[in-house]
C-alpha cells in the first residue's frame, strides 16, 4: 500500500474511484485525458492504473527535465523500443540511431507515434516541455486525426505543453479537441487517516490515533508524503523517527522543486516564496522588490503549479512540506 514508486494496478491504488471511473469512460469514448495536480498527489499512479484497465498495450514516458522536443523525442523512442521504428531509414537523434535520414527529431517522432496501434500512451510531467511545443502539438494533432485506436493520458501542472494542450487558441492544431481535464489534490482529512490506518494495519505496524494526527499535521494529506512515513513504519522504524525522516526527505524533494522554479529568476522571487510560507498580502509581497507585472506572473505560475493558493487576501504556500522547504530557501 505504501509504495516508493507509482501504482501499477487497481489493487495498489487507494481511493480515486470517481476519477478512475471518469478517466476510463473518457478513454473508451476515444477522448484523451489530462490529469493535473500538485506533485505527490498521485497523478502518475492514477494515469498508469487507468491505462492498465483499457486492455491495450501501455507505454509510459516521463518528461521530467525534458525541456525541448529533442529531449522528449529521445525519451519516447526509448520507451517505445527499437521494434517500433521498423521501416525507417538510418538517422541519428542524439545517442539513438533510427532508420531514416532526417534532420529534425519531429519527423522521427511523427513516424513513431503514427505507427502505434491499439495503445494507451502515458506522457508524465508534460509541463516541463516548454520548447518545441507547437511542433509537438502538430504531431499530436495528426495522431488525434488518424489513430482512433490510440489514446493519450497527460499528467502535470498547467504550464508549458500542458497549458497549450488545455488552452489552445483558434490557430492551435488541437483547437476544439483538448483533453478531458481531471484535477486531483490532497486528500481530505478522513481519507488520509484511512489511508494511513489501513496501510499500517496491513503491515502490522503499531500506531495510535495521536500518532496519525501528528503525522497529518506535519506532512499534510498528499499521498506521496504520507507514503514516505508509512514505508518507514512498515520496516519497523518508530513513529518519531519515521516522521522525522519523512519530513526530511520530503523537504529535500520540495526544495529541489523550488530551486528549479527559482532558476534564472531575480532574487525577489526567493523572498516572495519565503514570505508566503506564513501567508502574505499582495502589498507586502510588492515591498520585496518585484514589479506589479512581475509579481502577477510569478504568482500565476505558482498557482498553476498548485503551490500557492489565495485565502482571503493572503497568498499562502498550501502544503506543509513545501512550506517548510520555503523557510530553508
Amino acid at each position: 500500500m505504501f509504495l516508493q514508486g507509482p501504482c501499477h494496478n487497481r489493487e495498489e491504488l487507494f481511493d480515486r474511484e470517481d476519477e478512475l471511473r471518469t478517466i476510463t469512460k473518457a478513454l473508451k469514448n476515444n477522448a484523451w485525458v489530462a490529469i493535473l495536480g500538485p506533485r505527490m498527489a498521485g497523478k502518475t499512479s492514477l494515469a498508469i492504473v487507468s491505462a492498465s484497465l483499457m486492455g491495450k498495450k501501455t507505454f509510459y514516458v516521463n518528461f521530467k527535465g525534458a525541456e525541448n522536443l529533442r529531449d522528449a523525442t529521445l525519451r519516447i523512442l526509448s520507451a517505445l523500443g527499437r521494434s517500433k521504428m521498423k521501416g525507417i531509414k538510418r538517422a541519428r537523434v542524439g545517442p539513438i540511431e533510427v532508420e531514416r535520414e532526417v534532420e529534425k527529431p519531429s519527423a522521427i517522432l511523427e513516424d513513431v507515434l503514427l505507427g502505434l496501434k491499439k495503445a494507451v500512451v502515458v506522457f508524465d510531467e508534460v509541463q516541463d516541455i516548454k520548447q518545441g511545443v507547437n511542433q509537438f502539438l502538430n504531431i499530436l494533432s495528426l495522431v488525434r486525426n488518424t489513430r482512433r485506436d490510440v489514446e493519450f493520458i497527460f499528467t502535470g501542472s498547467a504550464i508549458g505543453l500542458m497549458d497549450s494542450l488545455l488552452n489552445p487558441d483558434p490557430q492551435n492544431p488541437l483547437y476544439g479537441r483538448s483533453p478531458i481535464k481531471i484535477e486531483i489534490g490532497p486528500w481530505d482529512l478522513q481519507t488520509a487517516l484511512e489511508f494511513l490506518e489501513k496501510g499500517l494495519k496491513k503491515c502490522n505496524a503499531p500506531f495510535t490515533s495521536k500518532e496519525l494526527s501528528e503525522t497529518i499535521e506535519e506532512l499534510g494529506t498528499l499521498p506521496g508524503w504520507l507514503s514516505f512515513y508509512g514505508l518507514r513504519r512498515c520496516t519497523g522504524i518508530s513513529h518519531k523517527k519515521a516522521l522525522e525522516e519523512a519530513i526530511g526527505e520530503g523537504v529535500k524533494v520540495a526544495r529541489g522543486e523550488l530551486e528549479n522554479i527559482l532558476r534564472n529568476r531575480p532574487e525577489w522571487a526567493r523572498k516572495v516564496l519565503r514570505a508566503m510560507a506564513f501567508g502574505a498580502k499582495w502589498s507586502e509581497l510588492l515591498k520585496l522588490g518585484p514589479s506589479k507585472s512581475g509579481l502577477y506572473k510569478f504568482l500565476t505560475t505558482l498557482q498553476k503549479l498548485y503551490l500557492v493558493s489565495k485565502k482571503g487576501n493572503l497568498y499562502v504556500i498550501s502544503d506543509p512540506i513545501y512550506r517548510k522547504a520555503c523557510l530553508e530557501l
